[in-house]
C-alpha cells in the first residue's frame, strides 16, 4: 500500500492560514483567540515564542535602566564651565555655601550661594528651590548655612551671562562638611543718634519717635524715626508686622529688631522676622489733629 504524500502549503495558503481565523475567516494578525468569533487561531510556536522573549526582553531593559538611573551619579561641574549651552543641563556642583538666605518667611522660597576658588577668583553660583521642595528641605534640617561644603543637584539656569540652579528634589543636596555653629551675639540696643556705619550688617534693636512714613502697597512701610537730623528709615515689611498693620502716624512711638544695611548710599535698618517691630505707643487723634 502506497503511502499518501503530504503537499506542504505554499506561503500565501501559509500566511493566510496563521492570520486569518479558522473559523469565520477574517483577519485577525497575532491574535491567538479572533476578536470577532472567539474561536482559536492556530499559531506558529515561533510567533508565540517571539511574544513571551519581546515581554521578557522589555522587563529586563526597564530593570537595567532603574539600576544605572539608582547607582550612576550625576556629573560633576565646575561653576566655571557652565554657559549659555548648560541651559536647562541637569548637573552636580560642590562648593562652600558663601551666602545663605534661609527659608523665605512669605514666599516659602529658599535660596543660598556657593563658591568654588577659581584660577583668577572665586565663582558663586545661586541655588534656588520653590514651594513643596523647600517645605521638604526645611522639614528634613537640610537648609545651608553659611560656611557647609554641599553637593547640589539641580536643572542649570542661564540668564544674562549669570548661571543660576534650580533644585527638584530634597534628595539633591548632600553636605559633605556642616560649618561649626556660630555663637549667637545679643542684640544690642542703641539710640536712633548712635547708628553709625560701623554696625553695617549687625543686628541692633532701636525704639524712636515716627517722623513720617511711606506706603509701599502690598511690600511694606518705611518708617523715618527722629535721630536729631532728617531722620533714620526703618524698612519694615508687611509678613514682619503682628499688628493690625493699621497706619502709622507721625508721633508714634515704634520699637524695631533688625540689621543695618546701606542703601542708595545711606543706612537703614531692614526688620527681617516676623514679631521684631512693634508699636510701643500711639500717638492720641486729638493731638494729630491739634498738630494740624
Amino acid at each position: 500500500m502506497e503511502q499518501e504524500k503530504t503537499v506542504s502549503p505554499t506561503p500565501d495558503e501559509l500566511y493566510k492560514k496563521e492570520t486569518h481565523c479558522q473559523s469565520c475567516g477574517r483577519f485577525v494578525g497575532v491574535y491567538t483567540r479572533c476578536p470577532y468569533c472567539l474561536a482559536l487561531t492556530e499559531k506558529r510556536i515561533s510567533i508565540r515564542a517571539f511574544k513571551t522573549i519581546a515581554v521578557l526582553t522589555s522587563t529586563v531593559g526597564l530593570i537595567m535602566l532603574l539600576f544605572f538611573a539608582r547607582s550612576v551619579k550625576t556629573p560633576e561641574v565646575k561653576i566655571a564651565d557652565l554657559g549659555p549651552l548648560s541651559n536647562f543641563a541637569h548637573v552636580r556642583v560642590v562648593g562652600e555655601v558663601e551666602t545663605s538666605y534661609g527659608i523665605h518667611p512669605k514666599w516659602g522660597s529658599l535660596g543660598f550661594v556657593i563658591k568654588q576658588a577659581g584660577e583668577k577668583s572665586e565663582d558663586t553660583i545661586r541655588i534656588s528651590a520653590y514651594s513643596k521642595v523647600a517645605k521638604e528641605i526645611e522639614a528634613k534640617n537640610l537648609v545651608p548655612q553659611k560656611g557647609d561644603v554641599v553637593s547640589v543637584e539641580g536643572q542649570v539656569r542661564f540668564q544674562k551671562d549669570t548661571p543660576s540652579m534650580l533644585i527638584n528634589a530634597h534628595e539633591h543636596i548632600a553636605f559633605i562638611k556642616r560649618a561649626p555653629e556660630a555663637k549667637e551675639t545679643p542684640v544690642k540696643t542703641v539710640e536712633p543718634t548712635q547708628i553709625d556705619t560701623d554696625m553695617i550688617e549687625q543686628t541692633i534693636n532701636t525704639t524712636g519717635s515716627v517722623i513720617s512714613t511711606k506706603v509701599f502697597e502690598g511690600k511694606g512701610v518705611i518708617v523715618n524715626i527722629d535721630d536729631g537730623k532728617s531722620g533714620f528709615p526703618v524698612w519694615v515689611p508687611d509678613f514682619t508686622r503682628e499688628d493690625d498693620k493699621g497706619p502709622i502716624n507721625p508721633g508714634d512711638l515704634i520699637e524695631a529688631t533688625g540689621k543695618i544695611k546701606l542703601f542708595k548710599g545711606k543706612l537703614e535698618l531692614e526688620v527681617n522676622k516676623k514679631g521684631m517691630f512693634k508699636i510701643v505707643s500711639k500717638v492720641s487723634t486729638s493731638e494729630t489733629t491739634e498738630e494740624e
